[in-house]
């Protein structure tokens, strides 16, 4: 019998059933995933999980109709296979590489317990607070087409950070940061076109990088396309290296496929 004929599929409906336990196998990204679900239900999305007849757990699926965009943490094709086909979708990230079409993205990492920080900065950075939700979800529709625009409320509730370098009266760049059990999360840098190549992007990776610290966070990790030279090249100037791959894969109309993995992989 098949392990998913014999698992069951669980639906997380609000924030009383997200107190879950994990289990540190389930995927690389294990700290994060109550973050991640909290906030996927939060902007109006969907969470289910997949459990064996023992209770265990072997899957779980987030996923958002605004943006047709899910992601599969799991280490079981049969169970990656249940998800891929669960939902309509323009990308889906996942762990598992398929036969199915897909992009790379590298996972960059850092050790923050046991290496220094130190950085000169060009540009001052600023953290964002609630009243500039409406600037950045202006500037992220722009920057990130088709972006659920309620992310951007609903991480900052949720204790994600996004730090952003200001020129003038605009932003230049921005990027964001969530945190779990002492494990950062570095993602959506996005640096205006017109303000490239003058170290925007390496101030707020180290932005983010010393706030970790400051917090005692043991490491950090980013996930960067590998047809994203200019932040992998950011990565490395930072002190990151690659420890590991995800995948986004892509349904029906692959032009569609979303920028924004912002509360995904």
């Amino acid at each position: 019998m098949s392990e998913l004929s014999e698992s069951r599929i669980v639906r997380i409906r609000n924030a009383s059933d997200i107190n879950i336990d994990f289990p540190s196998d389930l995927s690389f990204f294990s700290p994060h995933l109550s973050h991640y679900v909290k906030e996927i239900l939060g902007i109006g999305g969907e969470a289910y999980m997949s459990k064996s007849s023992d209770d265990t757990m072997s899957g779980l699926f987030i996923y958002d109709d605004a943006e047709k965009t899910g992601t599969s943490f799991t280490r079981s094709r049969n169970v990656f296979d249940y998800f891929y086909k669960m939902r309509q979708f323009n990308s889906l990230f996942a762990e598992l590489r398929t036969e199915h079409e897909c992009e790379t993205y590298d996972i960059y990492a850092i050790d923050l317990d046991n290496r220094g920080i130190d950085h000169s900065f060009s540009h001052e950075i600023s953290v964002a607070e609630h009243g500039d939700v409406r600037e950045i979800e202006h500037f992220m529709a722009l920057t990130h087409p088709g972006i659920n625009r309620k992310w951007v409320g609903v991480a900052l509730d949720e204790g994600d950070k996004c730090f952003i370098v200001r020129l003038g009266n605009e932003i230049g760049g921005l990027g964001w940061l969530s945190s779990a059990n002492r494990i950062g999360r570095l993602h959506s840098l996005y640096v205006n076109p017109q303000f490239r190549g003058i170290g925007i992007g390496l101030d707020i990776l180290y932005a983010r990088l010393i706030w970790l610290k400051s917090m005692r966070a043991s490491s950090a990790f980013s996930e960067i396309s590998r047809e994203n030279l200019p932040s992998s090249r950011i990565a490395l100037k930072g002190g990151m290296s690659v420890s590991g791959q995800v995948f986004q894969y892509f349904k029906k109309d692959p032009s569609s496929k979303t920028a924004n993995p912002a509360y995904r992989l």
